[in-house]
């Protein structure tokens, strides 16, 4: 049995790394300020071109004007191997490699319909790992750092670094809680902590939900809360945004990936809630997925790998599957995009998508329509989903991962 979790641990520690391991050289176009880059368009694209290894490559981020055709990557911003990137209104954040390769700097960017244009930086702490900003107001924004266990204080606009919040005496065991991605709710930022032991993967004695909750006024913690009694963890993916989300109603839903599936004794994945006006877990809301059976297959959910609202309780999501992880993660096939229906607590199939690797996961909502990058075995790019009518499509075709996705700017973005 030791040498049976000795295996998984290598291989679930490689999986959370997909974004720590990098090329040795960024060959890109300089960003200076004044030039804008990427290409023109109102729908902004992340790729990773991976080598035949999974795990190196090269990775970009761009603009189109629709999605049609075949992706090309000519007018590509090359950026770090797999980096996480924030969108705020008309900003793009692009942040270094997570795992502390590379440039170690976070760059905004200026976006409008003629492409991008550098307009501030930061350095940043060697191999502190921040990956996502959540905007406060026009003058103060949250980054968490996910290896030091605090969250910087900035100006979105200038990314001067304002102060910061220390999260480390909520850690267990170590010295940074790994602070993942958070939501503002009524003037309070709801931020999961991933908890993870040295195999970057949860603790085996603290398999529990987290949630430390700032006061946006004061940047002083509220309080840390925390779900124990359904033994689900590894809240949010630190670089994706739509891991936690609120409801028509308000509440809080934070979806949980577990241990992605590589943990063969330990499967458990799924949703957290804290409802509206409250600051509490309602752990009569909180579901297991692993348990449920996936219809149109016969698999369950070993993880969620990410996940999109789309309204009336619904979740367009990757599912982890366990029997198709094979022997390397890096390129292991073993997402597969379902439905997932809160309310029912159902889970369905989404027919005509192609099974995807964890490099393309990313979901949008657009024009009634769910799009999602697929990285297939045939096919890869990008999949329109109809809610309505069942049907699939394919929207652009692509020969790397795509690894981001953003087509929904709202009227105020002028784009």
């Amino acid at each position: 049995m030791r040498t049976v979790f000795k295996s998984w641990q290598l291989i679930a520690m490689s999986v959370m790394m997909v974004f720590a391991t990098s090329c040795e050289k960024n060959n890109g176009d300089d960003p200076s300020p004044g030039k804008v880059l990427g290409g023109e368009g109102n729908i902004l694209i992340a790729t990773t071109v991976k080598n035949p290894d999974g795990q190196s490559g090269q990775s970009y981020v761009q603009q189109m004007p629709e999605l049609s055709g075949t992706l090309s990557m000519s007018k590509g911003i090359q950026t770090g191997f797999g980096t996480p990137i924030s969108i705020v209104g008309n900003d793009v954040f692009v942040f270094p490699e997570f795992g502390g390769k590379g440039t170690q700097t976070i760059i905004r960017y200026a976006r409008s319909q003629k492409g991008l244009e550098k307009a501030a930086e930061m350095q940043i702490i060697p191999d502190s790992n921040p990956s996502n900003l959540t905007q406060v107001s026009a003058e103060k924004a949250y980054i968490p750092t996910y290896v030091l266990g605090r969250i910087m204080i900035v100006n979105p606009k200038t990314l001067e670094k304002k102060g910061e919040i220390d999260l480390k005496q909520y850690a267990h065991h170590d010295a940074s809680p790994e602070p993942a991605h958070g939501i503002l709710r009524e003037g309070l930022y709801y931020l999961p902590l991933n908890q993870l032991a040295e195999n970057w993967m949860p603790y085996a004695d603290y398999r529990q939900v987290d949630v430390v909750i700032i006061d946006t006024k004061t940047d002083q913690v509220v309080k840390v809360i925390s779900e124990k009694t359904s033994g689900l963890c590894f809240p949010t993916r630190p670089f994706l945004k739509e891991m936690i989300f609120t409801n028509e109603q308000n509440d809080i839903y934070i979806a949980c990936a577990g241990y992605f599936g590589y943990d063969p004794t330990y499967l458990k994945n799924g949703f957290v809630c804290i409802p509206a006006g409250k600051q509490e877990f309602d752990e009569t809301q909180t579901w297991d997925i692993s348990g449920t059976g996936i219809e149109g297959s016969a698999y369950k959910a070993a993880s969620v790998f990410n996940c999109k609202y789309i309204g009336h309780g619904k979740v367009a999501a990757y599912a982890g599957i366990v029997e198709l992880n094979g022997n390397n993660p890096y390129t292991a096939r073993n997402a597969m995009a379902v439905l997932i229906d809160l309310n029912s607590r159902t889970i369905k199939k989404i027919e005509g998508i192609p099974y995807t690797d964890g490099y393309s996961v990313a979901i949008e909502y657009h024009n009634g329509e769910i799009f999602f990058a697929a990285y297939g075995v045939d096919a890869s790019g990008i999949f329109a989903y109809n809610p309505i009518t069942g049907k699939v499509r394919q929207a652009l075709s692509a020969s790397g991962n795509i690894c981001l996705l953003y087509t929904s700017p709202s009227p105020r973005d002028g784009l």
